[in-house]
């Protein structure tokens, strides 16, 4: 089976040493781009160990479930502590434990944690390696190399290319963990008290905040502690089922908690080669651009050189050179019409389309822009004056005057 090498890497040719070589298959290539620094993090790697689980048990009895008894009048809570060897040991010989003074601790409750078990329905697929299926993906869309920006103001600026933050943590171990809890008291109601208030929790998530896990109670039995010249104890033992969940923070000496960037791809700018033609003064696109519109529409960048210089050409630049639109004029006067509609602006400048981005017809006749004056305006309605004396004629109320060109 092969492995990881980690420890003699060819840097130049990313080949491990084969001198450390198992089995008949290669090793693995050490992979460069999965090699993310982390000492700069504020992400803190996630565990959970065997003592989260015995600290959610411990804290859940302390804080939610707080078992009491009444005693002379008095309510008094019960302590729980969790057993060390030593502890267990004088209740295994004496049936119950004493305090540093030599006195009986009555009533108490203990902890002992029993067995601990993967869980047979939940095992990971993990047997020699971790497989790359075997984790869990979180992205975050916010990092250094993408930022927020104001949508209400926002600042012109070159935006960044998409990029999202990956951390990848490994599967958890499921696990079955077995507690038995030992329950002291003077007498049989106080113990019968104490059972009573801890039965009804035995549905619930035992734990605080996102330690939690499912707990559920087992068979209850009773006896009693008859110590020579010692006041008689009842005790419970009520055995305890916890579904846990275990990772630690390294596996393999490999942290189980990753970081990776989103995939990146190289693009490279396509660039047109048009002459001297001014896309912004004609309604004439180039077909160099038209032949390369699904490479734009797709998120493509193109470039056209001219005479004029360079010029980007994005999807919603192409949108305004091929939406052209007919409109009507109104009959004002002899030699003027209007149009009320404003023109379109052109995305690159932010100004509004030129003179020359549209095309004049009188009954279907084309008119040379010689032939009248007119400033396109982007917000108010337009007013197109002819010189009638190069137009030959004047207009009259009947005739069809169509303007084509890029409205908004």
């Amino acid at each position: 089976m092969p492995r990881l090498n980690r420890q003699n890497i060819d840097r130049q040719t990313n080949v491990p040493n084969p001198s450390t070589t198992e089995g008949l298959t290669p090793d693995l290539k050490l992979n460069r781009a999965n090699q993310i620094r982390r000492d700069d993090d504020v992400i803190r790697t996630k565990k959970r160990t065997l003592y989260d689980i015995d600290y959610a048990i411990k804290w859940y009895l302390d804080n939610e479930i707080q078992p009491i008894i009444t005693e002379n009048q008095q309510i008094i809570s019960i302590p729980v502590i969790y057993s060390n060897g030593e502890k267990w040991n004088d209740v295994r010989r004496l049936g119950y434990i004493r305090d540093e003074k030599g006195m009986i601790q009555c009533p108490v409750i203990m902890l002992k944690r029993s067995s601990a078990v993967e869980r047979d329905t939940l095992k990971t697929l993990d047997v020699n390696r971790i497989p790359d299926s075997n984790y869990i993906t979180h992205r975050q869309k916010y990092n250094a190399r993408n930022r927020y920006e104001d949508e209400l103001f926002p600042i012109p600026s070159q935006q960044p290319a998409q990029s999202e933050t990956v951390y990848v943590v490994d599967i958890p171990k499921y696990v079955t963990v077995e507690y038995e809890m030992l329950i002291w008291c003077n007498f049989t109601e106080q113990l019968n008290s104490v059972v009573d208030q801890i039965l009804p929790y035995g549905r619930y998530a035992w734990g605080n905040e996102g330690n939690r896990f499912a707990t559920s109670i087992g068979n209850i039995t009773f006896e009693s502690t008859n110590a020579p010249g010692e006041d008689r104890m009842i005790r419970a033992s009520i055995p305890l089922t916890v579904q846990g969940v275990l990772l630690s923070e390294h596996e393999s000496r490999v942290s189980t908690l990753k970081k990776r960037y989103s995939v990146k791809k190289v693009s490279y700018d396509v660039v047109l080669d048009i002459g001297d033609t001014n896309i912004f003064e004609t309604t004439i696109v180039p077909i160099q651009i038209l032949q390369s519109s699904q490479h734009i529409m797709g998120g493509g960048s193109v470039s056209i050189s001219s005479t004029g210089g360079s010029t980007s050409i994005t999807a919603q630049t192409l949108t305004y050179l091929v939406t052209l639109q007919d409109k009507i004029a109104t009959y004002s006067n002899s030699s003027t019409v209007t149009v009320a509609n404003p023109v379109a602006v052109n995305p690159t400048n932010n100004a509004a389309a030129t003179k020359n981005e549209f095309n004049v017809y009188i009954n279907g006749q084309y008119i040379d822009k010689i032939a009248y004056t007119w400033t396109p305006d982007a917000n108010n309605f337009q007013t197109i004056v002819f010189n009638t004396t190069l137009l030959g004629y004047n207009i009259e109320s009947e005739d069809l005057v169509v303007i084509n060109g890029r409205w908004a």
